[in-house]
């Protein structure tokens, strides 16, 4: 008789460690996926700032400033000036699409203003964004996270004129601003002391 409660409680002790053993690994497979999720939004977020700067830095350089891609693909091989330059490395994935490409943000012409992702499963992160993305933390979805540039990134000055061809030169990045050039009715006489 003793040997079969011992039997009995080996049982019940083996049911509850299968118990406790399938709990943890429902926790740890929850953990795992909130873990891959914050790592999938962290791609997210730099793959699609990476997008918008190279938007930015495409919209400011080139012979005609402001002007934007058609194409993602420009933004790899840009060929509009002198030599190519190469505002992005490659096209990263949407991390959170599931294989989908991204949305494109497009002006009335067609030209590419920015991305999205298509999914529309809801952010993990509600708070602590970038200074420009405030309206993340209301997204209710990743589709409403938008990198996008101003259509018009052209500086107005207080007289509402576009800046002028100087004022343009200095937002290129990388480019030195211009240097002043001495006027011809200048009195100063340079050979002399």
């Amino acid at each position: 008789m003793a040997r079969r409660r011992a039997a009995g409680f080996t049982y019940v002790a083996l049911l509850l460690g299968v118990a406790l053993l399938g709990s943890s690994l429902a926790w740890l497979g929850q953990s795992w996926q909130l873990a891959s999720q914050r790592e999938a939004e962290r791609q997210l977020l730099f793959a699609g700032r990476q997008i918008r700067q190279a938007l930015l830095s495409y919209q400011r350089s080139g012979p005609a400033f402001g002007q934007l891609p058609y194409r993602l693909d420009e933004l790899l091989d840009d060929s509009r000036g002198v030599s190519v330059r190469r505002h992005l490395r490659r096209i990263y994935p949407d991390p959170v699409g599931d294989g989908q490409p991204w949305a494109l943000i497009t002006d009335e012409a067609g030209r590419v203003l920015g991305v999205h992702s298509r999914s529309r499963r809801q952010p993990l992160k509600r708070a602590g964004f970038a200074s420009g993305e405030e309206e993340f933390e209301a997204a209710g979805s990743y589709a409403d996270w938008r990198f996008a540039v101003r259509h018009a990134a052209m500086r107005e000055d207080e007289a509402g004129a576009p800046p002028s061809r100087d004022q343009r030169h200095r937002y290129r990045p990388g480019a030195h601003p211009p240097t002043a050039a001495v006027a011809p009715d200048d009195d100063r006489d340079i050979g002399k002391p």
